[in-house]
């Protein structure tokens, strides 16, 4: 055998080496191209072709005369695609002073898991600065990308903001709670109002195109698409002309109110119309309001210092917050009375200013006088607290609850909104047993007066009392409030569509609606709302309501319908803190009534409104004998 010199020796190992290197070379491009070919031909594809989701617009929310509430508008939105980004931490932090958000939120954003290259929306609305200075530095920015999206659009403003509600972004609690539904990060729901209680209607079905992408992420075609699928609209019972007349006068009266020291507190409040002949909301405001536009494209500073300082923008002060209902719950007491043959008209009670029995006092005691002798009839007109002390005492607490509840008191209407509307509470002798264990659980005979006059333990939301009201003017037939007229598609067609639905009909004598009715038309006509009403050309029954607060002055109420002998509408006004339901409540259903019946303003300035502050209507209590 020849032996190698040293320098052949190395010569032929270099080229055993060399031909290992290409064999491994070529093993490894075989397995790359062969191999996992599918793979990478995947991931040079990601990296040039995107899907671009394209989000479905939400139904619109509707007026009943197709007046549009909330609808929706194409607005620019800052988005990434953190796959595409050079430098993290500074586009992030870049995005967090431009957008005017804090970096961990937009780190919070990022990290949600998504699908590879799918962009993440930043924030949605932004002005066309900021897309002007970001257009301006697409190149250092790689990964951040400007896209035209729907969002909502509360047409009105404040109009009706708590009846339509707003949509946020989904937590992560409403993440895992709907993961079966399709939602995934970033999505948009219903937080209250419509918007949350027909989420599953007005969520549309999102589309998306596949476009191929440069190095900037920008597109350059389409190479396909699937349309999105707009969400159904609503069709609401509400009547924005109504509405707003509603809003203005109300708004009008606290803002008059919180210019006295006697009556500065009132500052919030609630007016309801109704349409006692099919239970369908025609108006529902409540004040103090707030723009739902403020939820569109996140939250500015301003907005965040609102949110922090009040309790919250989401109560409606209609159906989730329960008072005493004071004098406009003595119908019902009037009515238990009347049906269990403890008063007729021959009945006469004598009102010296306090109940020699109990030593209770009557609203003129005030005025160091009382309303003399009275009939049932006048004793509503006049809203007596001694009648109805007396026939608090002749009823008693059982049937006086029992004939509460009858009105749908002390339970949830039912009406289709979030969050669902309060049940109140109807007091009686086992609801004490309940909830004074350890504690005296005897019910008192000055308990049943307190509730005969609307006080005490009693509680009632405005829709239920709204509600009562409404059964009253259709004499006994109770509806179940509803806000909702239908459910459309996109172009208009019904898919479903919401009919009156009565609850109960109360079994009331005849004679019994006749003495209360007029009882009700007494009391615009010449009783304690007479001022109020003075001038109306149409006649109008209501009910006055002064409800004493351990938490500051008595709450305002007036309750009416009209016209009397055929109601058409009924509105109830609740004014916190409103010193005098007679004074301040009763001028804003007047307005109500004035734009349902499209009478003009002069009748309302012939009759001295609004009121001056600290004049009562009814300047002398008449006197009866």
């Amino acid at each position: 055998m020849v032996s190698l010199s040293p320098v052949q020796a190395r010569l032929k190992f270099l080229g055993y080496l060399a031909m290992a290197v290409v064999i491994i070379l070529a093993a490894r491009l075989w397995y790359l191209q062969v191999v996992q070919g599918s793979v990478y031909e995947a991931l040079s594809v990601g990296n040039r072709v995107r899907v671009i989701p394209s989000l479905a617009p939400r139904g619109e929310i509707l007026d009943r005369n197709n007046v549009a509430l909330a609808s929706n508008r194409l607005a620019f939105c800052v988005s990434v695609v953190p796959q595409d980004m050079s430098n993290k931490k500074e586009t992030v932090s870049w995005l967090s002073e431009i957008l005017g958000m804090t970096s961990e939120a937009i780190e919070q954003k990022i990290s949600a898991p998504r699908r590879p290259f799918e962009p993440i929306m930043i924030k949605a609305d932004v002005s066309s600065a900021v897309v002007t200075i970001i257009g301006e530095r697409r190149t250092e920015l790689p990964g951040v990308i400007i896209e035209e999206v729907p969002v909502r659009d509360y047409v009105l403003g404040e109009v009706a903001s708590h009846v339509i509600g707003y949509t946020r972004e989904i937590d992560a609690d409403e993440l895992k709670a709907r993961k079966d539904e399709g939602y995934k990060p970033g999505d948009l729901i219903g937080k209250v109002g419509i918007e949350r209680a027909l989420e599953e209607y007005l969520r549309g079905v999102d589309g998306g195109e596949q476009v191929e992408v440069n190095s900037l992420s920008q597109p350059i075609r389409v190479l396909g698409s699937v349309a999105p699928i707009s969400g159904n609209s609503v069709l609401l019972t509400i009547d924005s002309k109504i509405q707003i007349a509603a809003e203005k006068a109300l708004e009008s009266q606290l803002d008059m109110l919180s210019k006295s020291e006697k009556t500065r507190k009132a500052q919030a409040g609630v007016v309801i119309a109704m349409d006692p002949r099919t239970g369908e909301i025609l108006a529902m405001v409540s004040k103090p309001s707030y723009d739902p536009n403020m939820f569109v494209g996140g939250l500015s500073s301003e907005d965040l210092e609102f949110l922090s300082s009040s309790p919250s923008p989401q109560p409606n002060r209609a159906i989730s917050y329960a008072y005493a209902p004071g004098s406009t719950f003595k119908v019902i007491t009037a009515l238990a009375a009347l049906e269990y043959g403890k008063v007729n008209l021959n009945d006469r009670f004598s009102c010296t200013g306090r109940d020699p029995s109990s030593g209770k006092s009557c609203w003129t005691i005030e005025r160091g006088r009382g309303h003399g002798t009275l009939d049932l009839i006048d004793g509503v007109s006049e809203s007596c607290n001694i009648v109805f002390y007396e026939l608090g005492r002749r009823v008693g607490i059982d049937d006086l609850s029992n004939t509460a509840r009858r009105f749908g008191l002390g339970q949830s209407t039912g009406m289709i909104m979030f969050p669902r509307d309060q049940a109140g509470l109807v007091p009686d002798r086992e609801w004490k047993r309940k909830n004074f264990k350890g504690y005296d659980q005897t019910w008192y005979p000055l308990e049943t007066l307190d509730v005969a006059i609307g006080q005490g333990a009693l509680l009632v939301t405005p829709l239920q009392l709204a509600n009562v009201y409404s059964a009253i003017a259709q004499e006994g037939t109770l509806y179940q409030p509803m806000i909702i007229k239908s459910i459309l598609t996109s172009d208009g067609r019904i898919i479903k569509e919401f009919q009156p639905s009565v609850m109960k009909r109360l079994e009331v004598s005849t004679k019994s609606w006749d003495i209360l009715r007029e009882g009700l038309e007494k009391v615009v006509s010449e009783g304690t709302a007479r001022g109020a009403f003075k001038g109306f050309p149409i006649q109008v029954a209501g009910k006055t309501g002064t409800a004493e607060n351990p938490q500051g002055p008595s709450h305002a109420w007036f309750a009416c319908y009209a016209p009397a002998e055929e109601p058409e509408i009924v509105v109830l006004v609740m004014i916190e803190h409103g010193v005098g339901g007679a004074s301040y409540a009763a001028p804003v259903a007047r307005q109500v009534m004035e734009a349902y019946f499209g009478i003009s303003e002069e009748g309302s300035q012939e009759a001295g409104l609004p009121i001056p502050l600290g004049e009562f209507i009814m300047s002398e209590p008449k006197v009866f004998s």
